[in-house]
Formats: structure tokens, C-alpha cells, sequence
């Protein structure tokens, strides 16, 4: 299954700390069964009330995929894991439900007369 998760890490770590974590979380994603197949940096952003009493983070978006047993072990460490304020982790849906609701939209295919 396809996950994305979204992360916001600390403003208080420098470059090199920043990267060792996103490296930690990659690894801690591929040995729970996954594989990273990509990641975006987004960059600093300002926050739209404080969070742990910080005004910005940097955020991380990360598309990986792996099973069931897998992203439990993934969501675990990351609850533990310092240098992250936030995060987010969802399934993301498969290319053919998307096209599939797009058309039919959420109540089904449209009737017309």
C-alpha cells in the first residue's frame, strides 16, 4: 500500500541534523518492509499558531509504500522520535479510484434525463 507523510521538524536544527533525520526516517521506513520512492522538501513555513511554542518549522513531504505490519512499526518510532513536532501519515488511494470518483463523484454516476 502507498503512504504519504507529512512531516514538520523542529526550527531549532541545523542542516546536517535536518538531513540525518530525514536519512533515520528513510531507513526507519525501508527496515519496516518499505521503500521511499520519493521526497520533497518544502522548506520553512510559518505556523499558523504556535506549536510547542515555536512560530515556524521546516517541512518534509515523503511517498513510500509498504504493508500492514509495516506502517505500525513506522507510526511507533515516529511518535518517539526527537526533532519532530508533527506529522502526518495517510494512505494514499490508487490512480484508478481517483479517476474512478472523478468521474462517478462521491454519491455515484450521474442519471440525466
Amino acid at each position: 500500500m502507498d503512504y504519504e507523510l507529512t512531516l514538520i521538524l523542529e526550527p531549532d536544527l541545523t542542516t546536517d541534523a535536518q538531513k540525518k533525520l530525514i536519512t533515520k526516517i528513510k531507513k526507519l521506513v525501508e527496515d519496516n518492509k518499505g521503500k521511499v520512492e520519493k521526497t520533497d522538501d518544502w522548506g520553512k513555513k510559518d505556523f499558523a499558531y504556535p506549536i510547542a511554542k515555536k512560530n515556524f518549522g521546516y517541512y518534509l513531504l515523503m511517498t513510500f509504500s509498504t504493508d500492514g505490519e509495516g506502517i505500525i512499526g513506522v507510526d511507533k518510532k515516529l511518535k518517539s522520535e526527537e526533532g519532530i513536532l508533527r506529522y502526518l501519515l495517510i494512505k494514499r488511494e490508487p490512480a484508478s479510484a481517483k479517476a474512478t470518483a472523478g468521474k462517478e463523484g462521491k454519491h455515484g454516476a450521474k442519471v440525466t434525463k
